[in-house]
């Protein structure tokens, strides 16, 4: 399974590669030649894949957390230690190893989608469309960049594999590192529970033990990093604060409040606000639906926990990446389009909004 999944998985990430570096090139041609005012524009071309996130995880590689203030705290480790480790390569820089990790960790998770798609469906087809659609997300962008994101699908992808094909240690491992990625790895806890009461009493008790600990992996590997922040700077929950302040992601909030709000902003000619991700929210609401009534319990409820978790925030900018870092939409998407013309067609879209979007964080002009 392993040739054919990467087989399947290699196309589209060369071709994905080649539209967000297409969508960089165009940026900064439009920098160079048509001189725009904004200096954000120019900042954003000029830092190019090291852009906006990327930049701190750069700094988090090259020089630790010490040096950069609380606020590098929101950004969990397992990107930049796993960068560090190949500054030892000679001439490998902070910026170089992280790109280098993203794009190793995306083409695996292409490959782990791929087998885990053939092995819940048993259908190569849907799983080559899936690994296309994820490939060409508008958002992937992110996926070539310095980010988290290409860990963060590729150790929940991993997770998923292990508790459903009951090969708990796999499934232990990948969720613990999945808690160390990223905050939003610790919702890996919903569908590990609901697999452990679906197999409760068709499994032995070892094997409950098994899951429970499976279950508890996540939010054990984000709970090591925040010991270490309580160690160092003497405040457990000093990066969710940070995530959660009004500059970032801000304070839970009611979203029919938001999008109410940001409605009346964008009649009175203020501001786009949320109203500019409605689309997307509709869109990945309707997915999740889907996603429940087609594929087992856990897949839908971990849609649903990572829609509650984006859907909530005071700021949606980054709505699209939390939808492309929970892969059964992408699972779902491929199940809708196997169509023999639908399917070009949503690819052929999708591959377009992909470098518009791209030209668009380029540009400084989208939050990815």
């Amino acid at each position: 399974m392993a040739f054919p999944a990467l087989r399947a998985s290699a196309l589209p990430f060369l071709v994905s590669r080649v539209i967000v570096l297409l969508a960089l090139g165009a940026a900064r041609f439009v920098v160079s030649e048509l001189h725009p005012g904004s200096a954000a524009a120019r900042a954003a071309a000029h830092s190019g894949l090291l852009g906006w996130d990327a930049s701190w995880y750069e700094r988090i590689t090259a020089h630790g957390y010490a040096r950069l203030g609380n606020e590098a705290l929101r950004f969990f480790p397992l990107l930049p230690v796993l960068a560090r480790s190949l500054l030892a390569v000679p001439g490998m820089t902070a910026g170089t190893s992280l790109i280098v990790v993203a794009n190793l960790a995306s083409l695996a998770a292409f490959v782990v989608l791929y087998r885990l798609v053939t092995f819940e469906l048993g259908d190569e087809a849907c799983a080559r469309r899936a690994v296309w659609l994820l490939a060409l997300a508008p958002p992937a962008f992110v996926l070539v960049m310095g980010y988290a994101e290409p860990l963060l699908l590729l150790t929940s992808l991993l997770a998923f594999l292990g508790f459903r094909q009951r090969r708990y240690g796999l499934a232990i491992c990948a969720a613990f590192l999945a808690g160390l990625c990223r905050p939003i790895g610790m919702l890996l806890a919903v569908p590990a529970l609901i697999e452990v009461g679906a197999n409760w009493y068709a499994v032995s008790g070892r094997e409950r033990l098994a899951g429970i600990a499976t279950a508890l992996a996540a939010p054990a590997g984000a709970a090591a990093y925040l010991g270490w922040v309580q160690e160092s700077v003497g405040s457990f929950l000093l990066p969710l604060r940070e995530q959660l302040s009004a500059s970032h992601r801000g304070a839970i909030t009611d979203p029919f409040v938001t999008f109410a709000r940001d409605a009346r902003d964008l009649f009175h000619g203020e501001h786009f606000g949320t109203v500019e991700h409605a689309p997307w929210a509709l869109l990945l609401l309707m997915l999740a639906a889907f996603i429940l009534w087609k594929l087992p319990a856990a897949y839908g409820w971990y849609a649903v926990a990572t829609l509650a978790v984006a859907l909530t925030a005071a700021n949606l900018d980054s709505l699209e990446r939390y939808g492309l870092g929970c892969f059964p939409f992408a699972i779902a998407a491929a199940m809708l389009t196997s169509g023999r013309r639908t399917f070009p067609v949503v690819l052929g879209v999708s591959g377009s909004l992909l470098l518009a979007y791209g030209m668009l964080a380029f540009l400084g002009l989208y939050v990815p």
